[in-house]
């Protein structure tokens, strides 16, 4: 067993350094060190808050963005087995996530994802720089009665408003609560787009979209 304070530092000093050869054996140390799947998640979502921030100051570039993305989906596949939010086999429904036009972030987007999965929900996730209509399409193949966007610049705000008036166009807006999260996002914008909930905290929003669902 290691500190755990140690070991998240050398984690998150092999995560900055985009080593992803060695990533593995750091996260595996990290849960070995005593922290939990939860603790495990903050700390990534950590790191990844702070490549958000060294890309929105110009210090890094979107090949830092991709790694990091890249850093985050391996060692996100060691805890998703882990993690479980009250019922977890139970299918609480459908949910259509993205990041809108505008926006290639993925930083919240694939946390908020994860923990959805854990809590019982089947999402699909459309990734980045998704166009409007993508997101339209989704919610009509799938049957998704809750859809998520998340932003971390404020360009995306023109096409999360837009998602929201084609769900209306499209006779979809009854049946769908949307949900808004990330940096650029607030209890405002989600106000003057006609989103039903914002927040920035991914274990905050599991509990909206349980509330959505019922539960």
């Amino acid at each position: 067993m290691v500190n755990d304070k140690d070991a998240f530092d050398s984690f998150q000093e092999k995560f900055f350094s985009f080593h992803l050869d060695t990533i593995t054996k750091e996260a595996e140390r990290l849960l070995d060190s005593g922290c939990s799947p939860q603790d495990f998640l903050r700390a990534c979502q950590q790191c990844m808050e702070e490549v958000g921030k060294k890309f929105e100051a110009g210090d890094y570039y979107l090949p830092e963005l991709v790694m990091a993305g890249e850093i985050f989906k391996q060692v996100s596949s060691m805890i998703r087995p882990l993690l479980k939010f009250g019922d977890g086999q139970r299918n609480m429904g459908t949910i259509v996530v993205g990041t809108p036009k505008g926006d290639i972030h993925a930083l919240g987007k694939d946390i908020f994802c994860i923990l959805a999965e854990a809590a019982g929900f089947t999402v699909h996730n459309l990734g980045e720089d998704v166009p409007p209509d993508g997101f339209i399409d989704k919610v009509k193949t799938t049957g998704a009665t809750i859809l998520g966007m998340s932003a971390l610049i404020t360009t995306a705000y023109p096409y999360m408003a837009q998602v929201i008036e084609l769900l209306k166009e499209n006779g979809l807006r009854e049946g769908v609560k949307v949900i808004i999260g990330g940096g650029a996002t607030s209890k405002d914008l989600a106000e003057k787009i006609g989103a039903d909930a914002q927040t920035w905290d991914g274990y905050e929003g599991i509990r909206i979209i349980q509330s959505f669902a019922g539960a």
